[in-house]
């Protein structure tokens, strides 16, 4: 028996989403690619109703799909080389689909051979991608500069949302808009199926055409709130207009595809990671959706800027930004997928989380990239489970070139961001200690902590830092929460608490740094603080 492997990758990704910093064209970018990957899967679905693809009684079936990539299995006569044209000829007849780079690849030999067919298909796309052009040239003729990307020639002058005049649009930019409004809806309707919409009671924001969105529309009103709105009130007046952007990478799934030695096999993985997602979706809405915090006017305070493989990418108002990591965590804790009916042979499907707390107006693209970097320290470190790291960015700050060095502005030696790395357990167990003890703990004094650690001036303070200590064990021990306190510490640290030292140990700048870095950002449930609120 022969197979047939078709390849449908969208390559040189900077050119068609990282190209700006305009979020409605990242965002039409994103849905576009993944919406190509989904057209050519209906395609095989309804070979019949696609006679721009495929002959009578030729078809392709799914075997694994992610947010720019299919790998299909093809049966039928048709040469390899028409169907590849056909598919090419289909993508530069879309509107949208135009302006993206593509790789289509076909791969064939023995039905055994699949791992390596599959390997075959990769090594073409890469060949190909080597060999063409990073962009596309589909620019029509004009004088004028587009005023969103400010390279490519303008060929239309319209409204954008939330402007008074006219601007000049490239027409990669207007047909990538336009195709985020369509699509934008419709990735939720696709991919929330109509057992999740009903057991998760989603009908009112599922059921919406393109002109009734249930969602904000822009950083700003994902991000911003009115002080005085009553539901905002134990809210930190400083995380007015910020926003947490939220990237996590799932660890070794790579790895675990390649084991698979058939395309059955491969399909039974994709099956599975698509139904915990889908249901991760549903809950990540539902969770969004009963809480005024996660709301604008009626809105959700949600952006999906990258979904599909093992890879996410979320903007979330920053004071849900921990709670939305713990109940990821929470969520995705019990994922595993079983190859055959053996559980001993359970492959458990942990991810590499980047959490990174900006203003509304830093620049996507530059978040994006450090949030990917954050999850690699996570990958680097533990991949047996899920973990965060994070970073606090201040205005338009930014963590600079030299990311290992970051945190020995605190007094980390070195490591830093291995040791401030936030497991679900830790990161539990310091949500749930530290909120009770912010009102108590005398922060001043752990700044000075903190301030003396980083100078290295710890020899000469030592009186006034033990003084300092002894205020915090005060204050636990008043609000009956030493025992905790103390796990706490020893969670961070693994070093025990120590309430007058003699000296102290470079592990304390790791606890103190956490504490004070995610002080604002340390929040009851959102649940528990509209309900006080009222």
């Amino acid at each position: 028996m022969t197979l047939k492997l078709l390849r449908l990758e969208a390559i040189n990704l900077s050119y068609v989403v990282d190209d700006t910093e305009d979020l409605s064209t990242r965002r039409g970018g994103g849905y576009m690619l993944l919406q190509a990957v989904r057209d050519l899967t209906k395609c095989a679905k309804k070979p019949d109703d696609n006679s721009e693809l495929f002959e009578h009684g030729d078809k392709i079936e799914p075997v694994s799909t992610g947010a720019s990539i299919g790998l299909f299995k093809v049966t039928g006569k048709i040469d390899s080389n028409e169907l590849i044209q056909s598919v090419y000829n289909y993508l530069n007849g879309n509107s949208a689909y135009r302006h993206a780079t593509f790789a289509v690849t076909i791969a064939e030999g023995r039905e055994n051979e699949f791992r390596v067919l599959t390997e075959q298909t990769i090594s073409k796309v890469r060949w190909h991608q080597m060999q063409s052009l990073n962009f596309t040239t589909y620019w029509g003729g004009s004088t004028e500069i587009c005023e969103i990307d400010e390279i490519l020639p303008a060929v239309t002058n319209t409204y954008l949302p939330g402007d008074s005049k006219k601007k000049n649009v490239s027409q990669s930019i207007y047909d990538r808009r336009e195709s985020g409004k369509k699509l934008r809806q419709k990735f939720y309707q696709t991919e929330l199926t109509k057992e999740l919409v009903s057991q998760y009671q989603l009908f009112d924001l599922i059921n919406r055409d393109k002109n009734d969105q249930a969602f904000v529309n822009h950083t700003e009103a994902l991000s911003q709130f009115n002080s005085e709105d009553t539901d905002y009130i134990s809210i930190p007046s400083n995380l007015d207009g910020k926003m947490a952007v939220f990237y996590t990478d799932g660890n070794s799934f790579g790895k675990i595809q390649k084991s698979c030695e058939n395309n059955a096999a491969l399909n039974k993985l994709d099956r599975t990671i698509r139904s915990y997602q889908r249901e991760l979706l549903a809950e990540i809405l539902q969770f969004l959706r009963n809480t005024s915090l996660g709301k604008n006017d009626g809105k959700l305070r949600f952006e999906t800027l990258l979904w599909g493989g093992d890879e996410f990418l979320f903007l979330i108002p920053a004071w849900l930004g921990l709670e939305f990591t713990q109940k990821f965590f929470e969520l995705t804790q019990d994922w595993k997928y079983l190859p055959d009916s053996n559980e001993n042979n359970a492959q458990k499907l942990t991810h590499a989380a980047g959490l990174v707390f900006a203003s509304h107006a830093a620049p996507i693209s530059q978040l994006q990239k450090l949030a990917k970097k954050l999850a690699d320290y996570g990958k680097d470190t533990d991949k047996t489970q899920n973990t965060v790291s994070w970073i606090v960015l201040e205005s338009f700050d930014h963590a600079g070139d030299n990311m290992d060095d970051y945190w020995q502005r605190s007094g980390i030696a070195q490591n830093g961001w291995q040791q401030l790395l936030l497991t679900q357990t830790k990161l539990q167990q310091l949500r749930q200690t530290l909120i009770p003890l912010k009102d108590i703990l005398p922060r001043s004094a752990i700044v000075r902590v903190l301030r003396s650690l980083a100078a290295g001036k710890v020899g000469d303070e030592m009186e006034l830092l033990r003084r300092s200590y002894e205020s915090v064990q005060t204050a636990i021990e008043e609000a009956g929460m030493k025992g905790a306190f103390e796990n706490l510490w020893e969670t961070i640290t693994h070093n025990a608490w120590q309430s007058s030292p003699t000296s102290i140990p470079p592990e304390d700048a790791v606890a103190w740094t956490l504490l004070m870095e995610l002080w604002d950002y340390i929040l009851p449930d959102a649940c528990d603080q509209t309900e006080s609120a009222r």
